[in-house]
């Protein structure tokens, strides 16, 4: 096996790798980690095997089914990733389509404007109802996006010069797109400045920030409002940008997605969520959009605690602290960091710097207790 290309970090008991080829993480323990490395260094199965047999007390014949088993697998890992020729055909040919605009809107983000043409009405269901709170009426903009649509291709593009192409099921990769090129317009920056972005709520005390992460339907928006009505500043619902240099987690205004299961509960600390329309997102999901009320998008700290949510109906409360090993394998799901061997090695630093929790809750008073407690200790 030819020299594999990859960054690793020690896990407790374990070893965080990130294959470059394929960015792609894997965690190993020990046992994966020696062969690893052995294959790494080319050298020969059957040597591997007797060392393997010799350390670990087993058979030859098991040693080499381990061994062959991790080759296949870190094989598997090392693959490239593939790029789609009929999404790289229409970038090519993105900048000779028409584009005639459904709708037109001027969206104020601290103090840019932003100018957003979309080209259907499927379109600007995207990102205008996250946005909405924002608009204006049109003056001068600082930049203009357009959002398109040909064939079955989404296409991105601003100030003249297409940044994507996506299939039109590809929502996320979408809004992840668009998200980050407004932060860049928020924020002075460019996409070299960014650590990376955390799908998740992030909510300060004017000291610091804790990053609420789930799956859907988990009550991580719900918390992070209900932490907003008790005097704390949402700075993000869903999307927390990362400085590279700093780590410090920045503001991004879209509004909060309110799950249909959280309205009640939410109307008693917002009234006017009763009024908000329902909007179908998909046979799952139906959500009401809640303007943030934070509007000092300048709040910028470090964010060192990441709380993992789950919200279930007659759970008893548990909140605790994680395993580091444990927790990093829910935080991957949850991270977009650019596959750059610079990107990661920050990314490992900060991992080390990083407290993980586990919150576990029926009653939403618990909880809140737990998370001021949380925010109180330095």
């Amino acid at each position: 096996m030819q020299d594999i290309p990859h960054l690793k970090m020690k896990l407790e008991k374990n070893n965080l790798v990130w294959f470059e080829n394929s960015d792609l993480y894997f965690q190993m323990e020990e046992p994966a980690w020696l062969v690893f490395e052995k294959l790494n260094a080319a050298t020969p199965f059957g040597k591997i095997a007797e060392e393997f047999s010799e350390i670990y007390g087993i058979s030859l014949d098991e040693s080499m089914t381990f061994v062959q088993d991790m080759h296949a697998r870190i094989d598997e890992m090392n693959q490239p990733l593939e790029y789609d020729p009929e999404l790289d055909r229409v970038m090519a040919q993105a900048g000779d389509f028409d584009f005639v605009p459904y709708s037109v809107y001027t969206y104020q983000l601290g103090d840019k404007f932003i100018k957003f043409s979309y080209g259907t009405n499927w379109l600007e269901d995207y990102i205008h109802p996250l946005m909405e709170h924002l608009a204006v009426e049109a003056g001068g903009q600082d930049i203009c996006f357009e959002l398109s649509s040909h064939e079955d291709k989404v296409i991105l593009e601003f100030d003249g010069e297409v940044k994507g192409v996506w299939y039109n099921d590809e929502s996320a990769y979408v809004k992840g797109a668009i998200f980050f090129q407004l932060i860049n317009r928020m924020h002075g920056k460019t996409d070299e400045d960014w650590l990376m972005t955390v799908h998740a709520s992030a909510v300060t005390n004017g000291r610091k920030t804790i990053l609420f992460s789930a799956a859907p339907g988990s009550g991580k928006t719900t918390m992070a409002a209900l932490l907003q009505a008790k005097g704390y500043h949402l700075i993000s619902d869903d999307y927390v940008p990362f400085d590279k240099y700093s780590g410090n987690a920045y503001p991004f205004p879209a509004a909060m997605s309110v799950k249909e299961g959280a309205v009640q509960l939410l109307t008693d600390f917002y009234p006017e969520l009763k009024a908000k329309e329902s909007v179908y997102i998909n046979p799952e999901k139906t959500v009401r959009y809640l303007p943030i009320l934070n509007e000092k998008m300048g709040m910028v700290y470090p964010a060192n605690e990441i709380v993992f949510i789950k919200y279930s109906a007659g759970a008893d409360f548990s909140f605790e602290k994680m395993d580091l090993a444990d927790a990093v394998k829910l935080y991957l799901e949850q991270i977009w960091v650019p596959p750059k061997a610079e990107n990661v090695k920050l990314f490992f630093k900060q991992l080390k710097n990083l407290s993980f929790h586990k919150l576990t809750y029926s009653d939403y008073k618990d909880a809140l207790k737990a998370i001021t407690k949380l925010f109180e200790d330095e």
